[in-house]
């Protein structure tokens, strides 16, 4: 009886697999979202290097960015908060948690100019934590963002091509489409994304900000040593 439930027990456990083949076209819509670019799509290269590099570099860049962000938005808020009446906000926690972004796949463009244009398709099921907490009139109120979902497939230009290290000018950034993002918002430890409305409310904002950010081109300056590099005719 006792090996009669065991067998019962593997039985209800293991999956069934079967080959792609085989599955019906209901099936293989499914699983196509969680299939790789590299795989369904010729012009993205597999960077399963890249993936492993970030993987091994994830908690150093994890504290790298996080600090960056603290020394960028110190001064932001430190403007802010007098109008608003508010006495503090600080940083309670912030960290982009243990699991690293992975790349499905990269386009990369040939062109006639000097510059290099790369596609990346990004996921990331984060577990990261930002709480901050807010003073206002002697009370406190702590805000917290944890399980961050985004896939998004930015567009990377390095331009002009120079002669000198890093080797271009400038960085452009740019979304080719709207990027999905997803994530749980507590206030004082109760999950506001639970309220009803809350949900769709914070996603109809998030995905007009993301279609803004679609159709216009972030760029970074990177400065370089000899301004007449620039020139490499």
């Amino acid at each position: 009886m006792k090996k009669r439930n065991n067998a019962l027990f593997r039985l209800r456990k293991d999956p069934h697999i079967r080959p792609l083949v085989e599955q019906d076209s209901k099936s293989l819509q499914r699983l196509l979202p969680e299939i790789p670019l590299w795989v369904k799509n010729p012009d993205y290269d597999r960077v399963d290097w890249l993936n492993k590099f970030l993987e091994h570099m994830w908690p150093y860049l994890d504290k790298a960015i996080c600090k960056t962000a603290k020394n960028i938005a110190k001064p932001i808020i430190a403007e802010q908060i007098p109008k608003y009446k508010i006495e503090s906000v600080e940083f309670e926690a912030l960290t982009l948690g243990s699991l690293p972004p992975t790349f499905h796949g990269m386009k990369v463009y040939v062109t006639d100019e000097k510059e290099l244009i790369m596609e990346p398709a990004l996921k990331w099921a984060g577990n990261p934590n930002v709480t901050v907490a807010v003073k206002a009139y002697g009370l406190k109120a702590t805000v917290q963002v944890v399980d961050l979902q985004v896939f998004a497939s930015p567009r990377i230009t390095l331009k002009p091509l120079v002669p000198s290290i890093p080797c271009f000018a400038n960085i452009f950034v740019s979304l080719m489409e709207k990027p999905h993002v997803d994530f749980v918002l507590k206030l004082l430890g109760a999950d506001l994304m639970s309220i009803p409305g809350a949900y769709i409310f914070v996603q109809v904002d998030t995905t007009e900000d993301s279609e803004k950010s679609a159709n216009s081109e972030k760029s970074a300056e990177v400065s370089y040593e000899d301004d007449n590099d620039v020139n490499t005719d």
